[in-house]
């Protein structure tokens, strides 16, 4: 496996307790892995592939569960509960970093062998029977590992698509937004209990939930922004701004744990996500916008089929799970690249079209009032299930 991260650990968990000898290389230090923020939002297919392996002791333990989401327009409030609508599947909010620290535990415990640390990876021989990984270990020495399969679960610029030949992938791409989303990590306790998705004349703005210490924020900003003209002076102020209701409520302030970073919303999938023995998983595979906090949750699920493709290829001889992996995996993440596309369509203002704007107004008024809407709106914010 050529990335420590949820993708990745899933599936060496999931294969080193089938008793298949496993090996993970990740680039960052152990204490790096099991710290560096990432997202916090799982959807029921995400917490179920958890829960069917035997990894959701502590998201059972620490883990939030979420049923509803907020929405600020107009200045003012209004709640989806959208877990009502869809049978009570429901949200968990669990920091991924203290996922990743889990994985890496059970994986470990399973009798699975990380290096960290790892550069210079090289993959080799992908269409053979034997493909093989050479790298650098972390106190310099150049090993060389041949295996029955090697994924590829190290995310959007990793080693692992990048190994695999000009033209065997196709890749279709949605067009460049104008807009991108500034992402702020702050430590600050939540000022708020469900996440709340703002949309003002200013623009969007988020307040997303990590745990009781630390909030992430989103806010809309042109895909040209510069990230360094975006003190923390500035951010506060447009988020007291965009999140500003007429009601009795207060963002509260605290430092940046990190500085901010633009994100953009562009998309990219890459078909199939296979090519040879090497096998794709999570952000490797395609890019999906942050909107609906899908990549987490694909990236588990991806995990998961992986592991259970490859068992059967070892134990059973039976490649046919392995040739469906990609279907099967790119149908889910094309129900999430839809999910995200919708929440954007209503999130983003277009600041600069009445037009736009007005049918935006339209959109939040009738997911306010109808349910029907509302159903709807629950289908997509929790899909794939």
């Amino acid at each position: 496996m050529i990335g420590a991260g949820v993708a990745g650990l899933v599936a060496a968990v999931v294969l080193a307790r089938r008793g298949i000898d496993t090996l993970v290389l990740e680039a960052a230090s152990r204490a790096r892995v099991e710290s560096r923020p990432r997202a916090g939002l799982l959807g029921p297919a995400a917490v179920d592939a958890l829960e069917r392996n035997g990894l959701a002791d502590g998201l059972r333990a620490e883990g939030a569960p979420h049923h509803n989401c907020e929405f600020r327009h107009r200045r003012r409030a209004f709640v989806v509960e959208y877990a009502r609508h869809a049978g009570g599947h429901h949200h968990v909010v669990y920091p991924q970093q203290k996922l990743v620290a889990d994985l890496v535990a059970a994986y470990l415990a399973a009798g699975g062998v990380i290096e960290f640390g790892v550069t210079d990876v090289m993959l080799d021989a992908l269409t053979s029977d034997h493909p093989a990984v050479s790298f650098v270990t972390a106190d310099g020495q150049r090993q060389t590992v041949e295996s029955r399969f090697i994924a590829g679960c190290d995310g959007h610029h990793g080693v692992s698509r990048g190994s695999i030949p000009e033209g065997a992938l196709r890749h279709i791409r949605q067009r460049d937004s104008a807009w991108a989303w500034l992402a702020v990590l702050a430590a600050v306790t939540p000022s708020t209990d469900k996440i709340i998705y703002g949309v003002s004349p200013r623009g969007f703005a988020g307040h997303m939930l990590r745990d009781h210490r630390t909030s992430r924020f989103y806010l809309q900003v042109e895909a040209t922004a510069d990230a360094a003209d975006w003190p923390a002076e500035r951010i506060w102020e447009e988020l007291h701004a965009r999140l500003a209701v007429d009601a009795d409520w207060q963002l509260a302030e605290g430092p940046l744990l990190e500085p901010p970073n633009v994100i953009t919303m562009d998309s990219v999938f890459y078909e199939p996500m296979r090519f040879g023995r090497l096998i794709l998983a999570g952000d490797a595979a395609r890019r999906v916008p942050p909107a609906a906090a899908k990549g987490a949750g694909l990236a588990i699920v991806d995990g998961e089929t992986l592991a259970l493709a490859v068992a059967a290829a070892l134990h059973d001889a039976d490649e046919r799970p392995l040739n469906a992996y990609s279907e099967v995996c790119l149908g889910r993440a094309w129900l999430a690249q839809e999910a995200s596309t919708k929440l954007l369509q209503l999130v983003n203002v277009e600041l600069a079209d009445p037009f736009a704007r007005r049918l935006q107004d339209v959109r939040l008024d009738r997911l306010r009032t109808s349910p029907v809407a509302a159903a709807e709106f629950a289908d997509h914010y929790l899909s794939p299930r």
